[in-house]
């Protein structure tokens, strides 16, 4: 079995489908709450950290991500804060609305979704690490009603839509997320395959 080093919701179900034929469980199924502080300066030191906590805390491999939105205009902020860009216990709303806000009168509003990904085994090591990139710019208000914070203002160009108006189907083919799993795929499922 896989662990999700994750309890948000929406990314278990989103893995669930990138993974489909590997059994997963999120850290809310094996009541894991270790708190882990992300303090690496990348995305993949922080996925690093993540999933070798969770791996040592709960005796099982152990795929953890750090994602964040980077916006040129903002010197690549949020970045690595993106999840408490508004504050440290802040919602996803609190988040977005202070992009919006940083963001008003701007008219270069490119950004990028970035994702990096780090397995670890059981004892804490490191086996596989891969990153994803999605490129699109940031509306001036919110569309759509899937998918979670940024979501809602991120528009990406190929598809015509917002990632929260976006079809899980194409979700799972363009996202970030889906980008950095397609590259490590083959060998998760050799590994824990049903």
């Amino acid at each position: 079995m896989l662990v999700l080093g994750t309890t948000n919701p929406n990314k278990i179900n989103e893995f669930s489908r990138l993974l489909n034929g590997v059994p997963l469980c999120g850290l809310h199924d094996l009541d894991c709450s270790v708190e882990v502080r992300e303090t690496g300066s990348t995305y993949k030191e922080n996925a690093a950290l993540k999933a070798r906590a969770y791996a040592q805390a709960t005796g099982h491999w152990v795929l953890s991500d750090d994602t964040g939105l980077e916006v040129p205009a903002l010197d690549g902020a949020p970045g690595i804060y993106s999840a408490r860009f508004a504050g440290e216990h802040a919602t996803g709303a609190e988040n977005v609305s202070k992009l919006l806000g940083a963001l008003e009168g701007v008219e270069q509003r490119q950004a990028s979704f970035h994702c990096a990904l780090a397995l670890s085994d059981p004892g804490g090591r490191i086996v596989l690490e891969s990153t994803g990139r999605l490129d699109g710019r940031i509306l001036t208000e919110q569309k759509g009603i899937g998918g979670f914070t940024y979501d809602y203002v991120f528009f990406e160009q190929k598809s015509g839509c917002t990632l929260a108006e976006m079809p899980s189907f194409a979700i799972d083919k363009l996202s970030h997320r889906a980008q950095a799993v397609i590259a490590i795929k083959e060998k998760l499922l050799e590994q824990f395959r049903d």
